[in-house]
């Protein structure tokens, strides 16, 4: 494209990025109360991943993250990962006020093919509580990211584990959407912690900000 932007150049023009490989680590299935989306289907978000180019996605279920339906949701999600297994790589949801039944989910979602956790304090304890040990441990045992959703004060909760459990690797969810500088100063510290950049009024000027931070590689999309 003689040297444009080339996601400027097919925005502008309507047109699906066909030039680059595109994951996008952080979406979402399904709906609750709280939160509810138009078109929240595993057929509705592959048809707009191919509206956009986007190769691969990785959602996780809101009625699990928000509503504490972790079973239903997680089978939404398994039903979607096992019919687009080649686009969708989901996350498992797991909650701590329960380590029996969460326990059990993890290794259910585990065999049904998920590949990562996704850990939420909506309705899960806070991310300090020692009911997630098991979470961050079954995560550590079988090379599983986590996507642990924050918004400024959590990065307090989570930091101690980012030592603690080197071998899991740690996607803060909304980098930058509160206090940008506590996310760019673990990102640097943790070789494990990487930004997740979802959010839907992005401040102008965040990604460059990550950049100049020397953070180019510790970025990923949501």
């Amino acid at each position: 494209m003689n040297g444009a932007d080339l996601f400027v150049e097919h925005g502008k023009a309507g047109t699906p990025l066909t030039d680059v490989f595109v994951a996008d680590v952080h979406c979402h299935l399904g709906q609750t109360r709280d939160l509810r989306l138009l078109e929240s289907s595993a057929e509705s978000l592959v048809h707009s991943m191919d509206l956009l180019g986007v190769d691969v996605a990785a959602p996780s279920s809101l009625a699990a993250c928000l509503g504490g339906l972790d079973v239903q949701g997680n089978d939404e999600v398994i039903d979607a990962v096992q019919r687009y297994p080649d686009r969708i790589f989901g996350y498992m949801v797991a909650n701590p006020y329960y380590p029996k039944a969460a326990e059990r989910e993890l290794q259910r979602c585990l065999r049904a093919g998920m590949r990562g956790i996704k850990v939420h304090t909506h309705v899960h304890p806070r991310y300090d509580d020692p009911g997630y040990d098991l979470v961050w441990e079954f995560a550590a045992e079988h090379g599983l990211p986590v996507l642990a959703h924050t918004w400024g004060e959590q990065i307090s909760q989570l930091e101690p584990h980012f030592t603690r459990y080197p071998a899991v690797t740690w996607l803060l969810a909304h980098s930058g959407v509160a206090d940008r500088e506590s996310y760019s100063r673990v990102a640097r510290q943790h070789p494990n912690v990487f930004l997740e950049t979802c959010y839907s009024g992005s401040p102008r000027g965040l990604i460059e900000y990550f950049v100049r931070e020397g953070l180019e590689d510790k970025v990923l999309w949501g």
